[in-house]
This record gives C-alpha cells, sequence and structure tokens, in this order.
C-alpha cells in the first residue's frame, strides 16, 4: 500500500563502492550519456533546515481535492496541485538536510527531535498527496495528472487506500527507534587496562602500530560483545515493530514486506535462497584466494594511509576527468559546494551514505573514515552514487523502482577506477586491487549470510538474541568465515552492520549488484577499456524505473542472481586475475606454507614457527585450519601424550594441565580468572603462556583451536628458555 511512498523516500535518502596507458591528466574526456537537470548554486553549509508546519499543507491538500469536482477548475487545480507537490519535496528536503546534520552529531538532541517530527510529517504529507492524486484521476479534471503518469503509475493511485492511523504510528516508532540506535551506536565503548577504546580508535591504533595484532583481537573482541549488549535489546524491539508494519500490511514477516514494498524487487526471497546456496558453495573460496594474494603484497605504509575527506578526492580528481566529463561535472560540483563530510568527527554517525536533497536538487555524500585504504575506494564507490543522483530526476513522481540497480552503479565505478592504479599507486597497484576485488567478493559472501539472516529473524516468531547469535555463528561456518563449532565469538559479527538496524533486508542488494558489477570489469579486461566504460555509462544512464534484472538485460547481460551466473563469475575472475598461477608463485614463507594462514593473522609467526619446525602440517589441500579445534592426535605429534582417542578434542583446561604438568610449573598467586581456579592455568598465566578473554573469564570448558596450540606452545618454549638464561 506504501509501495511508492516508501521507494521514493529511500530511494532518494538511503543510499546511505591494470591496464595501459591513461589519458593525460589534464584532457578531459567527452560524453554524452545523460539528461542534464537542474541544480541550485548553493553551498551545503547556507542550506539552513526550516521546521515545517504541515497543518497547512495538509487543509491546502483536502481543499484541492473539492475543487477537483468541478470541471471548470481544471487550470486552477492543476496550479494549486503542483504548489503542494513543490510543499511534498520540500517537507523530504528538510528531512534529509536534518537527517545529515543529526548524522553530524548524534548527540544533537534539539536535531534529532526535527528528525523524528519531519519523519513523521512526511509520511502523512506523502499519504495525503497521494490520495490528492487519487481524487484528481477520479474527478473532471484529470487529463494534467494522467500527462504526468505512466498507466502503471495510474493504476497505482487509482488503487490506493490510504495509511491507517496504526501505520502512522508505526512509521513513528521505527524513526524512534533508528535515532536511538545511531546515538546507541556512537556511545558503546569498551575499557580494557583502563583505557577507553572504540571500534575505530582500536583499528587506527592497529596501523599506527600502537597495538599488536593479538591485542587488537582482543579489543575488537571486548567491544562486539558489548555491542551485541548495548543493541542487542533495541534490535529486537526494532523487529517487534518492523514485523507489526509488515503484518498490519498483509504481509505474513517483514521480509516479504521489505522485498516487495521497500525495495521492489522482481525476485522474491524465496528465489534469492538459491543464490544464498551458490554463493556457499562458490564465492568464499575466491575470496580466500584474493585475500592471500593481497597479505602476500601487502604493505603496511599503502594500508594504513590516510585516505580521509579531500584526500581521497584529491586523488580522484584528474582521474574521474579522463573517465568522463558527465562524472567530471558532478564532481566538480560536490566539491565547488561543499557538498560531503568524509572526515573524522568524535560525535558523527557510524555510517556512510549518499543521500539527495531535494528541492536543492544536491547530493550529499557521508562518510566516518577507519584511517585506511578502505577510505579510498569508499570514496570512488559513493561517487558512483552521487553521480547518479546529479543525473537523475527530482520530481514528486521520480522515484526509481528497484534499489538493487544504485549499488550497481557505486560498485562499477570502483572496479572501473581501478583502470588508474597503477598511475596511482606505481609498485603497489596489483595490491591495491587485490585488495578491492577481495572487498567486493565479500560483500557478494556478506550480503548473502546477512539476508539469510535476516529472513530467519524475520520468519522466527518471538526471536531472541541468543538465537540470532547462535544463527549467525552457525551462517559464519556454513558460509566459510568460521568453523561452525569455533569457540570463540564471531557470532557477534552481524551487529557491525549499520543496515541490519536502518534497513533491513538491503545488504543482499550489495551481493547481487557485486555480483552484476563485475562484469562490466571483465569486459574492460577482454576488450576495450573506454568500450567497457561506456556500458557502464550507458546502465547507469538506463530508465530508473526498469526492474533490476531488467536493467541487465537491457545492455545485453545476464541476471547475475542465477547460480549458474555466480559459478561462471567465479571462473572468469580466476582467470582474469590468473589467480591460480599467483598463488603458486607465493614464496612459502609469506604464507608459513598454507592457503589459510597469512601475516595478516595473529597466529602467523607461531604456525610458521612450528611449521618450519616440520611439527605441524596442514591438510591436502594447502590448509592449515587454524580454527579447527585440536585433537589428542595432534598433541601426540608434539608432546608426551598416550591414552587418550587421537580423535577427540582438547579443552583449553585440559591442555593447560597437560602442558603445565610436563613443564612442572607451580602456580605463585591466584588465579586471574573468574570462571576457573585451578594451578595449571594460574602457573601458565603467570607465565605469559595463555590468556583469558576481556570479560574476565578462561571458559576451561572451551575446546582448543588448532592456532591456539600453536601459540601456546611456542610461548612456552620462549618462556623456557628465559628461564633458563
Amino acid at each position: 500500500m506504501r509501495k511508492k511512498l516508501l521507494s521514493l523516500l529511500l530511494t532518494l535518502s538511503l543510499l546511505l563502492s591494470l591496464c595501459p596507458a591513461a589519458l593525460a591528466a589534464d584532457d578531459v574526456r567527452e560524453t554524452d550519456f545523460f539528461t542534464d537537470q537542474e541544480h541550485t548554486d548553493v553551498n551545503f553549509a547556507d542550506m539552513e533546515y526550516e521546521h515545517i508546519d504541515g497543518e497547512p499543507i495538509l487543509e491546502e491538500m483536502k481543499a484541492v481535492a473539492e475543487l477537483a469536482a468541478d470541471a471548470t477548475k481544471a487550470g486552477e487545480v492543476e496550479e494549486r496541485f503542483n504548489a503542494l507537490a513543490d510543499e511534498f519535496m520540500n517537507v523530504l528536503c528538510m528531512y534529509t538536510l536534518i537527517s545529515i546534520r543529526h548524522d553530524q552529531n548524534v548527540y544533537d538532541e534539539e536535531a534529532m527531535e526535527e528528525v523524528s517530527y519531519t519523519n513523521s510529517l512526511y509520511y502523512n504529507v506523502a499519504d495525503e498527496l497521494t490520495l490528492l492524486i487519487k481524487a484528481i484521476l477520479e474527478s473532471p479534471c484529470a487529463a494534467f495528472m494522467k500527462e504526468q503518469l505512466t498507466e502503471e503509475d495510474v493504476e497505482y493511485y487509482l488503487t490506493y487506500g490510504g495509511m491507517t492511523d496504526k501505520e502512522k504510528e508505526l512509521a513513528d516508532k521505527e524513526q524512534e527507534l533508528e535515532n536511538e540506535y545511531h546515538t546507541l551506536a556512537a556511545s558503546v565503548v569498551v575499557e580494557i587496562d583502563g583505557k577507553e577504546w572504540t571500534e575505530n580508535s582500536a583499528y587506527a591504533a592497529l596501523g599506527q602500530g600502537e597495538l599488536t595484532q593479538e591485542e587488537y583481537d582482543e579489543i575488537s573482541l571486548a567491544y562486539a560483545i558489548k555491542r551485541n549488549e548495548v543493541l542487542g535489546e533495541l534490535y529486537l524491539r526494532m523487529v517487534e515493530v518492523r514485523q507489526e508494519i509488515a503484518k498490519t500490511a498483509g504481509y505474513d514477516n517483514y521480509t516479504e514486506y521489505a522485498y516487495e514494498e521497500i525495495y521492489q524487487r522482481d525476485y522474491s526471497p524465496e528465489e534469492i535462497q538459491a543464490f544464498h546456496q551458490a554463493v556457499k558453495k562458490d564465492i568464499y573460496p575466491l575470496y580466500v584466494a584474493l585475500s592471500t594474494l593481497f597479505n602476500s603484497e601487502y604493505d603496511v605504509d599503502v594500508y594504513y594511509a590516510d585516505y580521509t575527506g579531500d584526500i581521497a578526492l584529491d586523488i580522484m580528481d584528474s582521474y574521474i576527468a579522463q573517465m568522463s566529463s558527465e562524472l567530471k561535472e558532478s564532481f566538480d560540483y560536490m566539491r565547488d559546494h561543499g557538498l560531503y563530510d568524509s572526515g573524522f568527527g568524535e560525535n558523527k554517525a557510524s555510517t556512510g551514505y549518499t543521500a539527495l536533497i531535494n528541492g536543492y536538487n544536491a547530493p550529499f555524500y557521508f562518510n566516518s573514515p577507519y584511517g585506511d585504504l578502505y577510505d579510498f575506494t569508499t570514496a570512488v564507490h559513493e561517487f558512483g552514487h552521487y553521480n547518479n543522483f546529479y543525473w537523475q530526476p527530482n520530481g514528486w513522481n521520480d522515484g526509481g523502482k528497484s534499489m538493487d540497480i544504485y549499488e550497481v552503479h557505486s560498485q562499477g565505478l570502483e572496479l572501473l577506477f581501478s583502470y588508474f592504479y597503477p598511475e596511482i599507486f606505481g609498485e603497489n597497484a596489483q595490491m591495491v586491487l587485490d585488495y578491492q576485488m577481495s572487498n567486493l567478493v565479500a560483500s557478494i559472501y556478506s550480503g548473502a549470510i546477512h539476508d539469510e539472516l535476516q529472513q530467519f529473524v524475520y520468519g522466527t516468531e518471538n526471536v531472541t538474541l541468543k538465537q540470532i547469535n547462535e544463527k549467525y555463528r552457525q551462517l559464519a561456518g556454513e558460509y566459510g568465515l568460521v568453523p561452525a563449532d569455533d569457540p570463540r565469538t564471531e557470532m557477534y559479527g552481524w551487529g557491525s552492520i549499520p543496515h541490519t538496524f536502518t534497513s533491513p533486508s538491503y545488504y543482499i542488494s550489495y551481493a547481487v549488484s557485486s555480483a552484476g558489477a563485475f562484469a562490466f570489469w571483465l569486459a574492460a579486461q577482454e576488450d576495450d577499456y573506454f568500450a567497457a566504460l561506456d556500458e557502464y555509462l550507458k546502465f547507469t544512464a538506463l530508465d530508473y524505473t526498469l526492474d533490476f534484472q531488467e536493467s541487465f538485460e537491457q545492455v545485453g547481460l545476464e541476471s547475475p542472481i542465477s547460480p549458474e551466473y555466480v559459478e561462471d563469475l567465479v571462473e572468469a575472475l580466476m582467470t582474469a586475475l590468473d589467480v591460480e598461477a599467483r598463488l603458486e608463485a607465493i614464496p612459502s614463507g609469506e604464507t608459513a606454507g598454507f592457503t589459510d594462514v597469512t601475516e595478516a593473522n595473529w597466529f602467523y609467526e607461531y604456525v610458521m614457527a612450528l611449521a618450519e619446525a616440520g611439527y605441524v602440517t596442514g591438510n591436502e589441500d594447502g590448509a592449515f585450519l587454524p580454527r579447527d579445534a585440536a585433537t589428542w592426535g595432534m598433541l601426540a605429534e608434539l608432546l608426551d601424550v598416550s591414552e587418550k582417542d587421537p580423535d577427540a578434542t582438547v579443552t583449553r583446561l585440559e591442555f593447560c594441565q597437560m602442558l603445565a604438568g610436563d613443564l612442572e610449573l607451580a602456580a605463585e598467586g591466584t588465579s586471574p580468572f573468574s570462571d576457573v581456579d585451578d594451578a595449571a592455568v594460574t602457573a601458565l598465566a603467570e607465565l605469559g603462556v595463555i590468556a583469558g578473554y576481556s570479560d574476565g573469564t578462561f571458559r576451561p570448558d572451551g575446546v582448543l583451536t588448532r592456532a591456539e596450540l600453536c601459540a601456546a606452545l611456542c610461548r612456552a618454549i620462549l618462556a623456557a628458555v628465559d628461564q633458563a638464561a
């Protein structure tokens, strides 16, 4: 019932991603793919938010609806309707503007109140405007209205029944919860050794060498647990409200409602499940391979370079011009009018998006940076959205049809911009490309796993936080992220995705669009780069009312959601990137001889040391399986272990008791852990051989992993050497 209202709001404000020598830096490549649009010459800093009184607008709509009954008033009806349409666009403009202001400072309570107010006002005005259109279409003044609408639009408006008070109430509740999320998410901190950490501050410290990988992993884990505690209860309230929204609209659950009403997809939640399975089967091995290649060439100075704010945009500037004069026009408009915020800010919302500020017809790019290479690829990604918004028609009935298409715009530009990496990054060009490729491939399995999780959440009556956590751990195992029985807490990873809270069921868009966007990059490798670029530009300039899969058909491409496409895509990328040959060429020392152990892993040095000494081996596929459970059989190859089932797993306590016994250690103090008081555990902790978790526990009954075994043994050896010295 609210399909066009929801899609218009989301479309306009949610998008909230090697080769021959390029053109000369001062050349502009002239293109003509887009239809000119009007844009105001106003800087973002000068765009003022105004509180809008909605009552006069609503009263005028009722008056015009009554006037439309008189055929002689057709001219006046048209004039007054157009004025009301402008008022509607102004409401949306103010909503977007105040939302951005609030994202710049999530602790601005006044801005938060106005976000809630304008959101509610938007739904009321949009609802009444739709009823007015219906009244005009049913009146003798219908001619001018039918001239502006498609037959499909006319049918939609004529059958529109209006939002109920219940629907309006639920929409307000949903907005209030989203406001609460942004504030809570920005407030999550963990304290370790007397210092407070956020996720971003810990990540920055890792990049600057202030934290070891192991220290960062501890903080990251503690943060994930804290975030789960803080946001979990809020998320359940969100789920409850959204389920009620769906059922009020006549759907069984929110997933079905979101797919059809909000995102207007041309595939169902059930149909996409085959895509989920294809991703599980084919995508993750490709991601592992690409990550391995990236880590083999990993350059910390390049990876952790500052690409925030103007830095990334300065790099992009001349290259954008070499791609397209139209891209250059929208890029210059963004910079000249200050229509971006991509720098660090203590109170900024932890999110990234591009939104259209209606009325000004001015897109705005917002991002909370990480302080590494990801900020550069994000800038290119979001500019893909920005360019699309810049050239898109901006009127009361101009909302796009399928949300999935827009991510092709962003991810396609990301991929095609890699043409300039040799000039930008020099000898590190391949490393950056591998990084970007692994990220985009990751977006396919990440989109699939989060969509499958969302289908579970909204398909389970009275779902609990424990069920969600356990389901995510299960899915992480199925998708290859971690073994299903991993004793650590990757189960909390779902909470790191803002879309889960603010736009559920959207994340599959990244998966299907990434799969589709790769087609343009592959074409650039097989043929002329600029010919492939032009195909991409043609795609982005397509009629924005087309369905997702129909858009690909328009440019002669296969639907990216089919399992066959996914399988073919993996094969094509493996070939184009020469993955197998490059993997074979990596010196064994750089991966410890294993495909799944790289320098980026906290356990890298420990596994490599034992591997080079001949104490540990991998499986027939060349994998070490560091997160798999250690067995007594594995221990028997390293230590004096007898009378144990070689296939049985080893608990953390059992291992400590055995190791402390072999080393003849005695505890000097009391246990540092809240959940175990064992002399062996205490003695090894005092020696620095083992460590617990950030919550003060040791989890003695947890299964010992192969990586943990290697780390503990190496630390024990080093400790013994120190004592002997």
